[in-house]
């Protein structure tokens, strides 16, 4: 993919009575200057040196222990691995940001903690990339820079919340158990996680073609998968291949289909062929869901919603038109919204879902404005009858989850960053250039409103602990992915070069 665009992170500069090639090539060159230089004091060989030297010594000491328990031996190994794949990403973010997606979509591992679930690989990578990301401006740059857009400031805000509302969780809001504190930590994370991604995709993108890599490598994993579903006899091979809880998620198929219907309608620099092939697959996703799994409406609702949008900015009286023919053909044919609504279970599901609001409503009343904690609501509701039944359940609606995990505040806070992250896109598709940029801005647009419907349907945006949970920020890991990358082209398109909030180092 070759190097980014951007200045090296160390200059090379020769110090006096150091070997002129130190840090240069092969390995050295993945390291910052301090690490492959002598060392003044004492005259001492440089620290990578010294750390190979230990290394050896320390594999010798070591190697009878290691014979005899493969689990060590395995461990170390993979620690080696580990390490540099550390510092691959250290000197080549754009592997890591475009490696993200599919990685999520089709590798399974994961850490165990001690609970039902582990830390996927997704959040793996999301904390890896942001301590390096972190300990580049602290340690090398000496400095902190941040975008000057109100949305970077809103995303802290809302971490802010959540770390407050964590603390009120430990309060006893009722007179019943609350989460276990490790389901409490799971619920912060996800919240803190998402963050790390927004903003790490909104630094680390510094030019289009890195961007252009995300949404390549996106493309590729998600429309295999669409493909797959297409043919029966290939079917049973999806699970084999893609991890369920990423595919399965909605916001997966809301990004694949607002990004590649921005693509295929609006950049007209890109090859008709590769265009028409976008818009068989949009086609074939629509025909899957809507002939097939019609039921789902989180797979398929804020889809359309996105398709919609993305008309709606490329030729704004055609989508007018089609918005306007979709609602007089509703209203007259009522019974297909009747059909909707009684497709599957989703008459029970709207049923329960309205009955639970207004418990949770009880639940909040409690702690208004910042709600009683990560994750405890769970715990409360069985002090309840929903339906007559006394039952731990979840709301399978986004807004009101933030709401009774972080009260109001919390709830405004969220509605305000997705907000400014559309005054900001809104602002950037005025000045994007014609091709890929306009496109992915519109299809970015798209997808944040198709995400907003979705918020409406369930936990899809924020996943709740007991719901969609951590397996599930494999899929709303997407959100925030391309919504940094959206902030990324404001910071193209919208700043001066070199633009940005500087806070010095301690």
């Amino acid at each position: 993919m070759g190097r980014e665009d951007r200045k090296p992170l160390h200059s090379r500069t020769e110090h006096p009575g150091s070997n002129p090639q130190a840090g240069r090539g092969g390995l050295a060159d993945l390291l910052p200057d301090w690490a492959v230089q002598r060392s003044e004091v004492f005259n001492l060989p440089a620290p990578l040196t010294l750390g190979l030297i230990a290394l050896a010594l320390l594999a010798a000491v070591l190697s009878p222990l290691l014979a005899d328990n493969t689990r060590l031996a395995m461990a170390i190994g993979f620690g080696i691995v580990g390490l540099g794949a550390v510092l691959l990403l250290h000197r080549w973010p754009i592997l890591g940001l475009a490696s993200i997606g599919f990685l999520s979509l089709v590798v399974p591992f994961s850490i165990g903690t001690g609970s039902e679930t582990g830390i996927n690989i997704t959040a793996i990578l999301i904390i890896v990339m942001t301590g390096l990301w972190l300990l580049d401006m602290i340690a090398f740059q000496r400095r902190i820079q941040l975008l000057p857009f109100k949305p970077v400031f809103a995303v802290f805000a809302l971490c802010v919340v959540a770390f407050v509302a964590f603390a009120f969780g430990q309060l006893n809001w009722f007179p019943t158990r609350a989460a276990p504190i490790t389901a409490q930590i799971g619920g912060l994370m996800i919240f803190i996680l998402s963050a790390c991604a927004f903003l790490l995709y909104a630094h680390q993108i510094k030019s289009e073609n890195q961007l252009k890599w995300v949404v390549l490598v996106f493309f590729i994993a998600g429309f295999a998968n669409i493909t797959l579903r297409g043919f029966d006899f290939l079917r049973p091979y999806i699970f084999k291949i893609f991890v369920r809880e990423a595919v399965l998620g909605a916001m997966f198929l809301n990004w694949l289909i607002a990004l590649a219907a921005g693509q295929a309608l609006i950049n007209h620099k890109l090859p008709a062929f590769w265009r028409i092939l976008l818009l068989g697959l949009i086609i074939l996703f629509f025909y899957q869901h809507l002939t097939k799994n019609r039921d789902w409406t989180s797979g398929w609702l804020p889809a359309l919603i996105s398709l919609m949008v993305v008309v709606l900015i490329y030729r704004p009286r055609l989508g007018a038109l089609l918005g306007v023919l979709g609602l007089v053909i509703l209203l007259a044919t009522p019974m297909v919204i009747s059909g909707l609504m009684n497709e599957g279970d989703n008459t029970y599901s709207i049923l329960t879902r309205l009955e639970a609001w207004k418990i949770l409503w009880e639940i909040i009343k409690v702690s208004p404005l910042l709600g009683v904690g990560m994750a405890n609501y769970y715990w409360y509701t069985p002090l309840f009858r929903i339906l007559g039944y006394r039952v731990s359940f979840n709301s399978h609606n986004n807004y009101v989850d933030i709401a009774a995990q972080t009260g109001l505040i919390g709830l405004v806070v969220f509605v305000w960053l997705l907000w400014e992250i559309w005054l900001v896109g809104w602002n950037t598709l005025k000045k994007a250039p014609e091709g890929f940029p306009r496109a992915y801005v519109a299809g970015a647009l798209a997808g944040l409103v198709g995400t907003a419907a979705a918020g409406m349907l369930g936990d899809w945006i924020l996943p709740f602990v007991y719901n969609v949970g951590l397996p599930g920020f494999r899929a709303s890991v997407f959100t925030w992915v391309f919504l940094g990358g959206l902030l990324a082209m404001g910071r193209l398109y919208l700043l001066p070069s070199g633009a940005g909030e500087t806070v010095s180092a301690p």
